[in-house]
């Protein structure tokens, strides 16, 4: 991974990663949602595909991504378990600079939220399709 804006990367082990996606899964899946009607162990994004929780998509997620507020962040993926924790104390990273973590198809759908889990960013391996990318705020 080319870290060309100097940011604090910290690559997480398999025990932290599950921990933050089980925070993210806490933080953005409504309660009571039938994850089997919706397919959510196939993709976490399914609870915005599929309407369970209002976001912002498309450009519109961009936007509210980039001027989100992004002291810390975490950064995790759907298929594999690699993880990251970033320090953005600097306040430069933005959408452009998630290339950098999206290297192949097992890192196509990335999830991205902010160290109390007020937000998240998920942007999904559906190129093409009108399924992202989501912003949405708990």
């Amino acid at each position: 991974m080319d870290n060309n804006l100097k940011l604090k990367i910290l690559k997480l082990n398999s025990d932290e990663v599950s921990k933050i996606k089980e925070a993210w899964e806490n933080s953005f899946i409504p309660i009571g949602t039938d994850r089997e009607k919706i397919h959510i162990d196939n993709m976490l994004w399914h609870i915005f595909s599929y309407k369970v929780k209002e976001c912002e998509e498309g450009e519109q997620a961009i936007n509210s991504f980039n001027d989100a507020s992004k002291d810390t962040l975490y950064i995790f993926y759907q298929r594999i378990d690699t993880g990251y924790m970033i320090d953005n104390s600097s306040r430069a990273f933005t959408f452009n600079d998630l290339s950098q973590f999206i290297t192949d198809f097992e890192t196509k759908d990335i999830y991205i939220a902010d160290k109390g889990f007020n937000w998240t960013y998920v942007q999904t391996h559906e190129d093409g399709w009108p399924l992202g990318p989501y912003f949405c705020k708990r």
